[in-house]
């Protein structure tokens, strides 16, 4: 990274949140230019946005406002993947951006957005450059957004890959904080003081962790050093954040690697506590079972909470339960309430734990504690989800069913009959 954008970002972070709005316009100022990337010099075509993001950047700027492309898209466009979604910064205020598309709304207390509707529902998010003197109001709910510059906005987000802005007007990247260099070279880096940006909001260092599993990039020393110095203040963020950024986690297709930086950095033992014996020896098989879980679930095209959660925790419940004699009914007591202790936190809700418990309750007899699988099991609505679990637990359950006779007869469940993301024929589906 430059020196100039370097030392310019430790000032300005060093500013947030303690000091006035007044000495954060005055730093702001002092912003050095942002390194422009023309067309020739960088892969991303038009072709490969989606149409109706280019509808909205081109109306914007046709009005006469800055728009840009913003954050993650710019980063996978980058990388040559795929963007799950496209979101837009503009100069525009929401009130301005609403008048011009009548298929949108405004929606947000703190800060605004204007959520632009197309068919299909496909919704394009775009949000006026932020302030970094908005910082100063982030811990109260205010009426009024106070809205900054492209340069600001790129300051106030979280890693520099996350940074970079696609301009519709000339077709370049606008880069304010290096976060091209840290691309090619394959880093992850916090925008600003690491430290200081990790305390200031720990979630940081959860999505810090995200990005290094899907890209495979390593952290910089200075953003390893926050991580480690500062995810115990994870305990203090609100149960349904974490909850939220660990379903990012699990469900995106890069939950193995995500698992083993947490165990090498010791984040995934300050949020699940209970899973340190079982997993934190270097040759812990249940570690190595649960890696193995987590890569078939990133795997599968369909991927499902229950599921992941299970890739998660039922290595830890093969080792202390699973295996034990014990009746049907005290069984499932005992799993219940060690998937409980396990999650230990209260975002994940009842409703994602019960699923998971109702559709374990057939695989209590793959465990060798019970001679046969009862027929009325095909009976029950948690039967998809049983099917579904077992598959990728490894086991076979609509083939090992008695297929049954007369009442009460059902047919053998086909793989049409499973819900979404259900792994059949022993591999992911």
């Amino acid at each position: 990274m430059p020196v100039g954008i370097e030392v310019a970002l430790f000032k300005v972070s060093s500013l947030l949140p303690s000091h006035s709005p007044k000495e954060i316009d005055q730093a702001a100022s002092h912003l050095p230019a942002p390194l422009i990337i023309p067309r020739t010099e960088h892969n991303i075509s038009r072709k490969h946005i989606d149409a109706d993001a280019l509808s909205v950047l081109y109306r914007l700027h046709k009005k006469g406002y800055i728009a840009y492309l913003v954050g993650g898209s710019v980063r996978d466009l980058l990388l040559g993947r795929r963007p799950k979604d496209f979101d837009i910064s503009t100069s525009a205020t929401p009130e301005e951006v609403r008048r011009l598309f009548r298929n949108s709304r405004i929606i947000g207390r703190r800060f605004r957005l204007v959520q632009v509707f197309f068919p299909g529902n496909k919704i394009v998010e775009v949000s006026t450059f932020r302030s970094l003197a908005e910082a100063e109001q982030e811990q109260t709910l205010v009426a009024d957004n106070h809205y900054g510059t492209p340069a600001e906005d790129a300051w106030r987000r979280d890693l520099t890959i996350n940074a970079l802005f696609y301009n519709i007007a000339d077709f370049s990247i606008v880069d304010y904080v290096g976060g091209m260099a840290d691309l090619k070279n394959g880093l992850i880096r916090a925008v600003g003081e690491a430290d200081l940006r990790f305390h200031q909001d720990p979630v940081r260092i959860l999505r810090a962790l995200r990005h290094a599993a899907r890209t495979g990039f390593a952290l910089t020393a200075e953003t390893e050093g926050a991580v480690i110095a500062r995810q115990g203040e994870l305990a203090v963020c609100p149960d349904s954040r974490i909850r939220d950024e660990l379903m990012r986690d699990l469900l995106g297709g890069a939950c193995a690697p995500w698992l083993s930086l947490g165990r090498q950095y010791g984040t995934l033992f300050v949020l699940f506590p209970a899973l340190a014996q079982a997993y934190g020896p270097a040759d812990s098989p249940a570690f190595m079972r649960a890696q193995e879980l987590m890569a078939r679930h990133d795997a599968s095209k369909h991927r499902e909470e229950f599921l992941a959660l299970a890739a998660l925790l039922w290595p830890v419940l093969e080792n202390s339960i699973c295996r034990q004699q014990m009746g049907r009914n005290a069984w499932m007591l005992a799993v219940r309430e060690e998937l409980g202790n396990l999650l230990n936190h209260g975002g994940f809700g009842r409703r994602l734990l019960d699923r998971l418990c109702r559709a374990a309750t057939p695989i209590y007899y793959f465990y060798g504690v019970y001679p046969k699988l009862p027929q009325r099991l095909r009976q029950k609505a948690y039967f998809a989800d049983a099917c579904m679990l077992a598959e990728f637990l490894g086991f076979d359950l609509a083939n090992q069913l008695p297929s049954g006779r007369g009442r009460g007869h059902h047919k053998k469940a086909q793989p049409s009959d499973l819900a979404p993301g259900a792994v059949v024929g022993g591999a992911p589906a």
